[in-house]
């Protein structure tokens, strides 16, 4: 009789301690994880607008699925109607100038860049009331 119930008390002692361990695997990396990203975010993602001269649909499509790709891009917004394509990215990955390059490199001259927030040109709007 003694001996079924040392080995069922150790089979508990055993369970409980592997369901321990296992909590405590599966609660660290989330810490971990949680943690690093809202630190780099902070600062370093930076946005620019380029000039650049689009011809067509097409050309749109190739900037973005092009740029799209480029290191350390966050988040792209090509206009054919403004000709300007918006880019967020993060600073500690890409510059201003990579990005650029990139976009002549596709064969589009870029004229400059606008401040992000005036890209839209406001007076689109007014010339179909009249």
């Amino acid at each position: 009789m003694k001996k079924t119930l040392i080995i069922i008390l150790a089979a508990m002692v055993a369970f409980s301690a592997s369901a321990a361990t296992v909590a405590d695997a599966a609660s660290e990396p989330s810490v971990l994880t949680d943690k690093k990203p809202s630190k780099k975010k902070k600062g370093e993602v930076k946005e620019v607008v380029f000039a650049v001269h689009l011809h067509c649909e097409n050309c749109v499509k190739k900037v973005q699925e092009n740029i799209a790709f480029e290191k350390g891009v966050k988040d792209l917004k090509v206009s054919l109607e403004d000709q300007t394509v918006a880019v967020k990215y993060d600073a500690a990955k890409t510059s201003e100038a990579t990005l650029k390059a990139a976009i002549e490199e596709l064969g589009y001259p870029v004229s400059g860049t606008v401040a992000p927030g005036h890209e839209h040109n406001h007076d689109h709007g007014h010339h179909h009331n009249h």
